[in-house]
């Protein structure tokens, strides 16, 4: 049975604080436990034991090594801590230090065995002792490092489970990212949800019109124009009889089926090929028409814009002439302004002196006001005493007349 191991507590140390115990992070699925030890070869005698572990992250496992001391661990940290596993591979080679491991839980059908029993196990390829160099795979059998190099099939020489994980498919709906109930394309290989999430593969069928899609996992084909599932049918290469295959066809099987399968394939991707290459013709019709509507279109469009920029051209000049006699205008208000201010400050200056003179003269005035109505004052009395004087002399001279006139 596979011995499945958490291991939630693994303290790793920095360099400086080496020890025995260097565990092997992130090593990808896809590189075989004979890969690796084939990548680490120059270390393979300086190790007591190496043990496969993993924990629920998929497509990938790590590698705990217990050293003979730590100058082997301290070697090998820096020998292989950074280093990619091959040209072609990107992943690198993350080594930390563990200064302990403490087992938490372990999956149904491990066991660890008991304190009474001590002795050593044998290594079940050379069957000697299992004293050195001893390598425990993800099925929790061990063997000599050396043996289990040479075996050269990638599974478990005594119970055939596979000695690394094997990498899992990582497929999701290329719309939503979900996980369940998924259908792919017979046509393009488009991967979708069912009805019962998004819809999704359906949404595919409509877009695309391809008609057959099947279900991972149970490899059912369904038929959208049908709007059922399709009976696959291969043919008996003996009698020539039909034979129905059912909805869980096993991925292995022997060469007939296999011929068979591809057959009922190649006439399903040829009727389906035919219908989607008239599918994309109109799509290609419809697609060229709506470029050269585009294009004809984008031409007018051009050919407005050219004369949209001819006239701005001409307004542009028509703007630059009227700037240029603005500028001139502008230039001889700027000396009419100048020669006006000159004026204007002679002006000010002149205003400033008549204004002082009218200042002077009115008092001048006032002054001639004064005497003149004291001169009128002093007249009309003499006139009103020459009047006086004039109506006594009438007077006396109308009494001498009358005397004169008496008898």
């Amino acid at each position: 049975m596979h011995r499945h191991l958490l291991l939630p507590s693994l303290i790793a140390r920095s360099e400086p604080h080496s020890s025995c115990l260097v565990c092997v992070l992130c090593v990808p699925a896809s590189l075989h436990l004979s890969d690796l030890l084939t990548f680490f070869s120059s270390i393979l005698s300086n190790f007591e034991s190496l043990r496969v572990i993993r924990d629920n992250t998929p497509n990938q496992y790590m590698l705990l090594l217990k050293f003979k001391d730590e100058v082997k661990a301290v070697e090998f940290y820096r020998l292989y801590n950074g280093r990619r596993y091959s040209s072609l591979e990107p992943t690198v080679c993350q080594l930390v230090y563990i200064s302990r491991v403490r087992i938490d839980k372990s999956s149904q059908g491990a066991g660890l065995a008991g304190p009474c029993l001590v002795e050593l196990p044998s290594c079940p390829v050379c069957l000697e002792k299992l004293d050195d160099s001893v390598l425990t795979i993800l099925c929790n059998h061990s063997f000599h490092t050396n043996c289990l190099t040479k075996w050269k099939d990638s599974t478990c020489p005594v119970c055939r489970y596979t000695q690394s994980p094997d990498p899992t498919g990582d497929n999701t709906c290329l719309s939503c990212d979900s996980r369940e109930d998924l259908w792919i394309c017979l046509i393009c290989g488009n991967i979708g949800c069912g009805r019962y999430v998004g819809r999704h593969a359906h949404t595919h069928f409509v877009q695309t019109q391809h008609t057959f899609a099947m279900q991972l996992g149970t490899q059912r084909v369904w038929d959208y124009v049908g709007d059922n599932y399709v009976h696959r049918l291969v043919h008996n290469k003996e009698d020539g009889k039909l034979v129905e295959v059912g909805g869980h066809v096993a991925m292995v099987g022997d060469d007939e089926k296999i011929d068979s399968l591809q057959l009922e394939y190649t006439y399903l991707l040829t009727s389906q090929l035919e219908s989607q290459r008239l599918f994309f013709e109109e799509k290609l019709a419809v697609v060229e028409k709506e470029a050269n509507e585009e294009l004809s279109a984008m031409e007018q469009r051009c050919r407005s814009a050219v004369t949209e920029k001819n006239g701005l051209e001409e307004k542009l000049a028509e703007s630059e002439r009227a700037r240029k006699a603005s500028d001139k205008k502008m230039q001889q208000l700027q000396q009419k302004l100048e020669k006006l201010s000159t004026q204007l400050n002679e002006e000010k200056q002149m205003n400033k002196c008549l204004s002082d003179n009218q200042r002077l003269w009115k008092d001048r005035v006032t002054m001639l006001e004064e005497k003149i109505d004291i001169t009128i004052k002093q007249k009309e009395k003499e006139m009103r005493d020459l009047r006086e004087q004039v109506r006594d002399l009438m007077f006396y001279l109308e009494t001498q007349k009358k005397i004169a006139e008496s008898p």
